[in-house]
This record gives C-alpha cells, structure tokens and sequence, in this order.
C-alpha cells in the first residue's frame, strides 16, 4: 500500500462497500430463512403423511391380529368336534365288543362242532 493518508472519499467508497456487502448478506439470510420456513412446512406434511400411514399400519396389523385369533378359535372348535367324535367312536367300539361278548354267551354252540 501506498503511504498516503485517507481521504473522506476512500472512507466513502470503503464505507458504500462494506453497506453492499451487509446488503447482500442480509438478503441471503433471508432466503435462507424463507427456504427454512418451507422446508418446514415440507418437514410437517411428511410427519403427517407418516402418522397417517402408521396409523393405517396398525388398523391392519389389529384386523390380521382378529383374524388370526377368530382362526384359531374356530380350529380349536373343530378340533374339539374330532375329540368328541373319535370318544364317541370308541365308546361305541367297546359297546360292540361288550355286545359281541353277550351274545356268544346267549347263543348256543353248533351241535357237532
């Protein structure tokens, strides 16, 4: 730099340049804070569209979780009905055999046999 003392036009000029400049940062934190507020309200519609989803998610997750369940009742229903018939079937097994018995002691036994 050269030696020679400022002069009030250098301070303008310094002065008129250092006001462009804070112009200009003050207009980017501006947009800065405009492209903020948008991304926020972009931020928020997500959120929302993700509640909304979870939501979906859990209705569904609750109506297999019935289904599931009304399944498995209605199979042990009818695994019950099984129980029940093959019981029966034994029952009546043992009945036969009971019958078989009485009736060979009834009946006589051929005569030449």
């Amino acid at each position: 730099m050269d030696n020679e003392p400022v002069t009030k036009k250098d301070l303008q000029e310094v002065l008129e340049a250092v006001n462009h400049g804070f112009s200009e940062v003050q207009q980017e934190i501006s947009e800065v804070r405009k492209e903020m507020t948008e991304n926020k309200k972009e931020i928020s519609e997500v959120k929302k569209e993700a509640l909304e989803n979870k939501k979906e998610i859990l209705n569904s997750n609750e109506k297999i979780a019935k289904e599931i369940n009304d399944m498995r009742q209605e199979q042990t229903i009818h695994q019950g009905g099984h129980i029940r018939t093959n019981d029966t079937l034994l029952e009546h097994g043992d009945q036969l055999k009971d019958h078989e018995k009485r009736i060979t002691k009834l009946e006589p036994l051929p005569q030449g046999v």
